[in-house]
């Protein structure tokens, strides 16, 4: 999924990726150098750009020894809900962020991290409703979200339909971890000073930052 916003002055592309297929890895690697863009902003925080990079993520042990053990279960399990549903529904950042972040080295652009830190989207998570929890654990049981079951085709018809499907299951998780960034990211790409920049976001953000920006 690729979109445009063309200003006087700015250029913007925003590249929709599906995390768990090769082929938007492949589209972020063609897109980056056939535009050759001043700027490349990723969906990723710093944590997590260096934890991809290096392979490295805390133990659940560090955790719980930081945070305690209630937020250590609770965030262990959230970050399982947020993968699990974020690999099919694409707003799970993963290797086509590194791709994009490497080949934004190769053309020698700027690399913007525009997304919030992920721990505060977890201490977020983590006060998510019993009742919430409850329709989470059974959405995981039986299972809806399947691979098989989500098109490759990342038309808007598509994300809209399963952005939706999660604001169903849980507004709060919706609002937390889709909502909420879909500001933030915007923000970040607003202050962003070149002119012409890709943006590499999971689809599942393409709709929410394309409202949110404007100049």
């Amino acid at each position: 999924m690729i979109e445009k916003i063309i200003t006087e002055d700015k250029e913007i592309t925003l590249i929709g990726t599906a995390h768990v297929f090769k082929e938007s890895v492949d589209e972020v690697k063609d897109v980056i150098l056939s535009e050759n863009p001043e700027a490349v902003c990723i969906e990723l925080d710093i944590k997590r750009y260096y934890g991809l990079l290096t392979g490295q993520r805390m133990s659940f042990m560090d955790i719980v020894k930081m945070k305690g053990i209630k937020f250590g279960i609770i965030a262990g399990f959230l970050e399982y809900v947020e993968r699990k549903i974020g690999e099919d529904m694409g707003i799970f950042p993963g290797k086509e962020m590194i791709t994009a972040a490497q080949y934004c080295k190769d053309i020698n652009a700027r690399l913007y991290l525009i997304d919030r830190d992920a721990e505060i989207t977890i201490e977020k998570m983590t006060k998510i409703s019993f009742k919430e929890k409850l329709k989470l654990v059974k959405t995981l049981i039986f299972s809806p979200f399947q691979k098989e079951k989500i098109s490759i085709d990342l038309n808007k018809e598509n994300i809209d339909f399963l952005i939706n499907e999660l604001k169903k299951l849980s507004p709060y998780l919706y609002n937390v971890l889709i909502d909420e960034r879909d500001q933030f990211m915007a923000e970040r790409i607003k202050q962003v000073e070149e002119n012409r920049i890709i943006v590499v976001v999971g689809a599942g953000h393409v709709k929410g930052i394309l409202e949110r920006i404007t100049f």
